[in-house]
């Protein structure tokens, strides 16, 4: 499943980035020595309407999970650091905010071993040091470990290529006409494949059909089987409330 060169090219996205400035944090920028010396990422995430930019493939796996999740509305990487030693700060991996209204601070915490800044991987592998970092600034943090994220792979690696057909569907100038059609396909057939709603409406594109019905899955209009493969056979359901 591929979602086509255009899905790709960032120049459109770029022009229509933005912050918002509704929310009570924006991404920290990176400072020149961490943008050098870690291996960096940059997506652009139809969640936010903006660039993401994060550092280490960790909380590239945890963005894609929060991108994907529908209960949640926003997010912000690194949105704040904490002091957990009069010399030392780490980053808040991720802030979000469900669509119930429930804000979350997220720490990333990696295993032992893995490649990074050794010294922040130590002080978030400190549970203790951490809670009492928190607990001075009053905050609460919610930890997803790297072995979490390496047992949820299959689904990770299924957002990363749903990706670019989600942020393809936006530019199709007919996407509205297609998702209502979608729409009411699973009105009356409630599990189908993608090669099906391809077959299903030939006079559209199948990457634009591909496109809508991955941003439908991004929505949580749609859902598919994240423990197994994603092809032009995985099956997709409807999402009753």
């Amino acid at each position: 499943m591929s979602a086509g060169r255009s899905a790709t090219v960032e120049v459109e996205e770029k022009a229509h980035q933005h912050h918002n400035h509704t929310l009570p944090y924006q991404a920290r920028p990176f400072t020149l020595g961490e943008a050098t010396s870690r291996e960096i990422f940059l997506f652009y995430s139809p969640k936010n309407s903006r660039t993401v930019k994060l550092a280490e493939y960790l909380h590239l796996a945890l963005a894609l999970r929060i991108e994907f999740d529908p209960g949640i509305e926003h997010f912000v990487e690194r949105p704040r650091k904490i002091l957990v030693s009069p010399k030392f700060a780490i980053d808040i991996a991720f802030w979000t905010r469900a669509k119930t209204g429930q804000e979350r601070f997220l720490v990333g915490v990696p295993n032992i071993g893995t490649p990074g800044h050794k010294r922040d991987g130590a002080a978030m592998r400190d549970r203790e040091r951490m809670e009492l970092a928190a607990q001075r600034h009053d905050i609460t943090l919610t930890y997803v470990t790297e072995q979490e994220l390496l047992a949820e792979s299959t689904a990770i690696r299924t957002y990363f290529e749903l990706l670019p057909h989600v942020q393809y569907a936006r530019r199709i100038p007919s996407r509205l006409t297609i998702r209502q059609g979608i729409t009411a396909y699973f009105g009356v057939t409630p599990r189908s494949s993608f090669r099906a709603l391809i077959d299903y409406f030939p006079q559209f594109g199948h990457d634009q059909v591909l496109a809508v019905a991955a941003s439908l899955v991004h929505s949580g209009t749609l859902r598919l089987d994240l423990t197994r493969r994603l092809s032009l056979d995985s099956i997709l359901e409807e999402v009753h409330a």
